[in-house]
């Protein structure tokens, strides 16, 4: 889990270190009451209080700071991150560590892993001895190697319902082709059965024609002998009338 940020309650002795002008008194009451507002979760309200104090007072990192901590509790962590860069401009600002690892923070609460690191690693080159610096980096860290790995995993079974997928397609395509081929065979076939038959029934009506003719041939043949045989039966027969003896008289 990530370390929580803390807020900075600027004192009269910090005050009297940054500026003597007796503005500043207002400033520090002007904070007070931003932290009063900021510790009993009135972050909208402490963000006002904040946010007037910096535009008064731009060169102060503290306040920028803390009007960054505001904003983070009330989830704008893109204006948070803008505070937090303001506070970082002054390079002797003692919270530098601080102001890198809230901005971690904010990456790590958008999920985004390896900008985390990149910040809370700056937050320790700042100040080794930061112990929730280093325990957001340790924690972010698992965090990202788990995502890395995750990422892998999902890019390998992407990869192998991509590869399945292109199998699957391909068995499809080859069970397509041979059902298409199949389709062409049984057509095929078809056709030269059809062919066939149509063959067989032309070589069947020439026999039964040719047949028919034989047979009508063969009728017209039997005739003629039949009728020749009449023919000669008639002629033998007259031929045997004349050759008997007339007996009897004539009339």
């Amino acid at each position: 889990m990530i370390k929580k940020i803390g807020i900075i309650l600027l004192s009269a002795f910090s005050i009297s270190a940054l500026n003597a002008d007796l503005l500043n008194f207002d400033k520090v009451i002007k904070n007070i009451k931003g932290v009063g507002k900021y510790h009993k979760n009135k972050y909208s309200e402490a963000t006002e209080n904040f946010k007037e104090n910096a535009l008064e007072h731009p060169e102060d990192a503290t306040l920028h700071y803390n009007l960054g901590n505001a904003q983070f509790k009330s989830g704008d962590f893109e204006a948070a991150e803008n505070s937090y860069n303001l506070s970082l401009r002054d390079p002797k600002f003692p919270h530098r560590s601080e102001a890198l690892q809230n901005i971690g923070s904010i990456k790590f609460q958008e999920k985004n892993y390896p900008e985390a690191i990149k910040y809370f690693r700056d937050s320790l080159l700042e100040d080794p001895s930061n112990a929730a610096a280093r325990h957001n980096y340790e924690v972010t860290s698992r965090l990202l190697q788990k995502q890395q790995n995750q990422q892998q995993q999902q890019n390998q079974d992407n990869q192998n319902k991509e590869n399945n997928k292109d199998q699957d397609q391909k068995k499809s395509d080859e069970q397509k082709k041979n059902e298409e081929q199949q389709k062409q065979e049984q057509k095929q076939q078809k056709k030269d059965k059809d062919q066939q038959e149509q063959k067989e029934k032309q070589e069947q009506q020439k026999l039964e024609k040719r047949e028919k003719k034989e047979k009508d041939d063969a009728e017209k043949i039997l005739k003629a002998l039949m009728q020749k045989e009449r023919e000669e039966q008639e002629k033998k027969k007259e031929k045997l009338e004349l050759e008997i003896p007339k007996e009897g008289k004539y009339w």
